[in-house]
């Protein structure tokens, strides 16, 4: 009996004895990131500041908001913003499309509606990580703490 058994799982197809396999998980939302002008300065790492120029708008091209030389932490912005910022280099200009789940999501923020894909024009001026801002302000302050004497004046 084990010996027909062992015949027949080598014989028949194997998805007579497979269960049902479970239905696939939706693909994670992803950004995209399109290069508009390549940068050549490096990517900047997760949890570092940025400064940058920005234009955000809607699909249909409504803008919800710009600035330009803006720093940014990016712990503090959408998980999509973040996502396509470390995938961009010093110097570049990009566009981000930022599905809503990683927006804002089902919530509207001021003129962002709920459920909105959200694009920005991004240029990417310059960052740094928390540790190189923390010794450049640890510098400055020594040099506040202790200026240059001035020079004296002969008279």
């Amino acid at each position: 009996m084990l010996r027909l058994a062992a015949l027949l799982a080598l014989t028949l197809p194997t998805a007579a004895f497979a269960q049902a396999a479970p239905a696939a998980a939706p693909a994670a939302a992803q950004v995209k990131v399109e290069t508009l002008s390549a940068g050549v300065g490096g990517r900047p790492p997760e949890h570092s500041f940025v400064l940058i120029n920005y234009k955000g708008m809607l699909t249909d091209g409504t803008v919800f908001d710009q600035a330009d030389r803006v720093p940014m932490a990016l712990d503090e912005v959408v998980p999509g913003f973040a996502q396509g910022i470390v995938q961009m280099e010093r110097g570049g200009r990009y566009r981000l499309t930022i599905p809503p789940e990683l927006g804002y999501g089902a919530e509207a923020s001021g003129p962002i509606p709920a459920n909105s894909t959200l694009i920005f024009e991004v240029d990417l001026i310059d960052f740094k990580t928390a540790a190189e801002l923390q010794a450049m302000m640890a510098q400055m302050r020594a040099q506040a703490a202790n200026p240059p004497a001035e020079p004296q004046q002969a008279k």
